[in-house]
C-alpha cells in the first residue's frame, strides 16, 4: 500500500433514517435509489467513485490530479443540483398518497470534503480507502453545522481541504470538536443558494456555429471535466497556451464563473476576456476585446461534447463589433489569422499535458 494525498468526498443524504423508519420500504428504497443514482452519475474524472455506503455516495480524487480547487467545488455543486433536480421530479410527478412519497421533498443533501493523507486497501475483492483522514471526513458526517449556521443543504470542507483547494468563494466558519482529533475548522457552503442561480440560471450567450465567422474542432482523449478545468483553470492555462507568460484573474464572487475576467499576456499583446456565461463541462462563452482597436469585442464560445471516451471541443469566434452594434470586419480577420496559427500549436500542447499532467 502506498499513502497518497488527495481529497475525500461524502455526499450524505439528510433525513435518510426518519424517512425510512417513517415510509412504506417499498416506495421509500426506490425514492432513495434514484437520488443516490443521480448523485453518483456526477462522480467522473478527476473524481474516482470509491463506494456506496448506506444513504452516501463516497468519492476521492489525488492532489496530482486536480490542479483546480474551483473544480471540486464546481463537483459539489453540481452533486447539489443533480440530487434537487431529482428529488423535484419525484415530488411533481407523484400522486402516490403514501408517506413515502409524501415525504421525499424532506429529503436533503450534504457534501463533505477534506483532504489529507489516504490508502488505498485491497481485501478480497473489496477495494478500500484507510487512514486517520478517512475516518476524520466519516465523522465530519455527523456535526451540529446546520443548527448552528443556519445553513440546511451544504458542502462542508475542512480547512485542510480550503487551503488546498486555494477558495476564495463566500463560506462560513465553523468548528467541532472530534474525539481523537481535537477542534477542527471548517468553511460551510451554501449548496441551496447555488441551486437557486441554477434554477434562475442566466441570460444564455450561447454562440453557434453558424453564427460565428470561424470554428476550430479538436479531440481530446480525456474526460469533459479534465478538459474543462484545462482551458479555465489560470494556472492550466499558462502551461499550454502557446507563447503566454502571465494569467491574471478577476473573479468578483471569489471565484471562476460568469463576470470573471482573464488579464492574458501573450508575446504581441495583452489579451482581456470576461465571461458571459458559464456551464460547467458543457460550454463556457466570452467576449475578448481587440487589443488593437478601442471598444472592438468578438463573442466567443466553447463547447465540450463527450466523444468515444474522450471530449469533442467547438471553439467559435464570432462577429466583430463596438458598442453600438457596429462590425469590425478587419478585426476579425486579423483574429482568425491570429487563431488559425496558435489553437492547433497550444492545442497539441494542452492534449499532452492532458496526457501527462504534471
Amino acid at each position: 500500500m502506498t499513502a497518497q494525498n488527495g481529497y475525500l468526498l461524502i455526499a450524505d443524504i439528510s433525513g435518510y433514517t426518519q424517512f425510512l423508519t417513517s415510509s412504506e420500504l417499498d416506495h421509500a428504497n426506490p425514492i432513495l435509489q434514484s437520488l443516490l443514482q443521480a448523485v453518483a452519475e456526477q462522480v467522473g474524472e478527476p473524481l474516482h467513485f470509491w463506494k456506496l455506503e448506506g444513504d452516501a455516495v463516497l468519492a476521492y480524487s489525488t492532489r496530482a490530479e486536480l490542479v483546480s480547487g474551483d473544480l471540486l467545488l464546481t463537483f459539489c455543486e453540481n452533486l447539489y443540483n443533480a440530487f434537487a433536480a431529482r428529488r423535484q421530479d419525484i415530488v411533481a410527478n407523484t400522486t402516490c398518497p403514501c408517506r413515502a412519497c409524501a415525504n421525499a421533498g424532506g429529503l436533503d443533501l450534504k457534501v463533505i470534503v477534506h483532504y489529507g493523507t489516504f490508502e488505498e486497501m485491497q481485501v478480497g475483492p473489496v477495494r478500500d480507502l484507510s487512514g486517520a483522514d478517512v475516518i476524520l471526513v466519516h465523522r465530519m458526517t455527523k456535526t451540529a453545522a446546520a443548527a448552528e449556521t443556519g445553513v440546511r443543504s451544504y458542502a462542508l470542507f475542512s480547512d485542510a481541504a480550503v487551503q488546498a483547494m486555494q477558495l476564495q468563494a463566500a463560506m462560513e466558519p465553523y468548528s467541532q470538536p472530534f474525539e481523537h482529533f481535537g477542534e477542527v475548522s471548517m468553511q460551510v457552503y451554501d449548496l441551496a443558494r447555488a441551486w437557486d442561480r441554477f434554477r434562475a440560471g442566466q441570460e444564455r450567450d450561447f454562440l453557434e456555429e453558424a453564427d460565428g465567422v470561424w470554428t476550430c474542432r479538436r479531440r481530446f482523449e480525456a474526460a469533459p471535466q479534465l478538459v474543462w478545468e484545462a482551458l479555465t483553470a489560470p494556472e492550466f492555462k499558462l502551461r499550454w497556451m502557446d507563447q503566454v507568460s502571465t494569467m491574471e484573474m478577476d473573479n468578483p464572487d471569489g471565484r471562476l464563473g460568469a463576470g470573471s475576467v482573464y488579464h492574458c499576456g501573450h508575446q504581441l499583446a495583452e489579451f482581456v476576456y470576461r465571461v458571459t456565461d458559464w456551464q460547467p463541462f458543457k460550454y463556457f462563452s466570452t467576449r475578448i476585446k481587440d487589443p488593437g482597436r478601442e471598444g472592438i469585442e468578438l463573442p466567443e464560445t466553447y463547447e465540450l461534447t463527450p466523444a468515444a471516451g474522450g471530449t469533442g471541443l467547438r471553439y467559435t469566434i464570432g462577429r466583430a463589433c463596438d458598442r453600438a452594434g457596429n462590425r469590425s470586419e478587419v478585426s476579425e480577420q486579423e483574429a482568425v489569422g491570429f487563431l488559425s496559427e496558435f489553437w492547433p500549436v497550444s492545442f497539441d500542447a494542452m492534449d499532452a499535458e492532458l496526457a501527462n499532467p504534471s
